[in-house]
């Protein structure tokens, strides 16, 4: 008579393998590719809620008031740079205030008002708007050191505002829309709106500083592309950044203030960012098919 004892062992090892395997689903299909959304319910609403979202609208406000008045008084522009945006100055600012008064509008509706999101991420982006503003105010006024140092600042809270928004992912995709791609497009565009003041506010305008200004504005891409890496407001950033590079090529090519290899290099640096983007976006999209598997999303 044949001793059962090694199909009992065999059907003991399968048991073990499926629930080995079936442990191993549940915990990795906790495994997000980025941070979980907070789905907790909102604190209660407090003064400052209200003053912050106030004070968001307020600075969008200003800056329209001023790129307005920027773009009326085009002596103002900040010309004499070989890295020059101004085809789109005109409309651009304005543009991107309107859209920061619509995303503090969207910031005071009832379940935005005092969401820990709207916390962390508001008081970075209005703080950038203010100070954008004022960079702009002191450049019309031909200051342009101060109106660099504020628009590098202004910048470096745009950044640091998608920190923040990357650390509190988005519930929803109208949460994505109306409160990451404002900054994260304003943030875009500044790199390279600052990029103009400091290239004109020290006078690199010859044919000398193309190898200066080519050798900065690649560190400054490789700025963009490492934001462009992360997971809330990539492509908004990309589109920003990409916005004003091709503005800064197409004028080069237009007055002929530069060879035309640097013209495409400013191309170059747009797609590059552009790509970096759209990378992500595919890593994040294989990473979370892997996840619904039950597979590791790093594999």
């Amino acid at each position: 008579m044949a001793e059962p004892q090694p199909t009992e062992n065999l059907r003991s090892l399968v048991d073990s393998a499926q629930e080995a395997i079936a442990a191993a689903s549940q915990k990795q299909s906790l495994q997000l590719p980025y941070a979980a959304p907070d789905r907790r319910p909102n604190p209660a609403v407090e003064t400052f809620d209200k003053v912050r979202a106030g004070l968001f609208a307020l600075a969008g406000v200003l800056l329209l008031v001023t790129s307005l008045n920027s773009a009326l008084d085009t002596s103002s522009s900040a010309v004499g740079s070989l890295l020059d945006t101004s085809p789109v100055l005109a409309f651009i600012w304005p543009a991107i205030a309107i859209v920061m008064i619509a995303s503090a509008g969207y910031s005071v509706l009832p379940h935005q008002l005092s969401s820990r999101r709207q916390r962390a991420i508001t008081v970075y982006g209005l703080s950038a708007v203010a100070l954008m503003a004022c960079a702009l105010t002191f450049t019309a006024g031909f200051l342009l050191w101060p109106g660099a140092l504020l628009a590098t600042l202004a910048t470096g809270f745009g950044l640091y505002g998608m920190f923040q928004m990357n650390r509190n992912t988005a519930r929803n995709h109208l949460e994505r829309i109306a409160t990451d791609l404002p900054v994260s497009f304003f943030t875009g565009f500044s790199l390279v709106f600052t990029l103009q003041l400091w290239f004109t506010a020290a006078g690199w305008n010859g044919p000398e500083h193309l190898l200066a200004i080519s050798i900065t504005s690649v560190l400054v891409t490789l700025l963009a592309a490492g934001f462009a890496q992360t997971e809330r407001g990539r492509h908004a950033l990309a589109t920003g950044f990409g916005f004003g590079m091709f503005a800064a090529a197409f004028q080069s090519w237009r007055q002929e203030s530069a060879p035309l290899w640097f013209a495409a290099l400013l191309v170059f640096m747009a797609i590059i960012v552009f790509i970096c983007a759209e990378s992500r976006r595919f890593q994040i999209s294989h990473a979370e098919h892997r996840v619904q598997r039950g597979l590791r999303a790093d594999d």
